[in-house]
């Protein structure tokens, strides 16, 4: 069923990419307000309520909850990887990485990834054939080399995003109702509330 509510809520959802900052956000947060949101609708469905320990309720319905989410938002991001045709890689995943962090070393990303230094090392060699990262002086350590995105580099990691955001974007404008977008955009309040605390500390 597709809502007929106007753009604004769906543009309010997109916009979470973005802060006013230009900071990105990740664009997992888009896929766990949907998911959050299809927790929600599964439990108001469900014929009886959900049975909760009576010692901690509050604790148990928390962890059910988060569980649940784990598992929805796991699933939703690996169908919008493969519905938009932009499956995670190696190369994608560094991309992100520098976007999100600034140019790093090789060393610092590898550790920051839990990956090896060897493999760390292929992985920016192939995106420098690719024209993608390029290196720079460390302005703290003449010695050390930093990894920054080149413009064809961040246009190839807009790109993708733009894929993902669009086919999520079709999949909320031709499944949800106009009450559960209503919920999607409460979901979105509550998770970056989750995420501000998490950030704090």
């Amino acid at each position: 069923m597709i809502f007929e509510v106007g753009t604004a809520p769906l543009v309010r959802l997109m916009s979470l990419t973005t802060c006013n900052t230009g900071r990105k956000r990740p664009l997992a947060l888009m896929y766990a307000c949907a998911a959050f949101s299809v927790a929600r609708e599964i439990a108001l469905s469900s014929p009886s309520e959900p049975v909760y320990n009576d010692a901690h309720p509050a604790a148990s319905r928390a962890e059910q909850l988060a569980e649940q989410l784990r598992r929805v938002i796991g699933s939703l991001v690996r169908e919008v990887r493969s519905g938009a045709h932009t499956p995670s890689s190696a190369q994608s995943e560094t991309l992100g990485f520098i976007d999100r962090h600034g140019p790093a070393s090789i060393t610092d990303m590898a550790v920051h990834r839990h990956v090896k230094h060897q493999s760390m090392r292929l992985v920016i060699a192939q995106l420098e054939r690719q024209r993608l990262v390029t290196r720079a002086p460390d302005p703290d350590d003449a010695r050390k080399q930093l990894i920054e995105l080149t413009g064809q580099g961040r246009e190839a990691l807009e790109r993708s995003r733009q894929q993902r955001s669009d086919w999520l974007a079709r999949q909320i404008k031709e499944k949800t109702t106009a009450a559960q977008l209503q919920t999607l955009e409460a979901a979105v309040k509550v998770l970056e509330q989750l995420l501000s605390a998490d950030q704090d500390h």
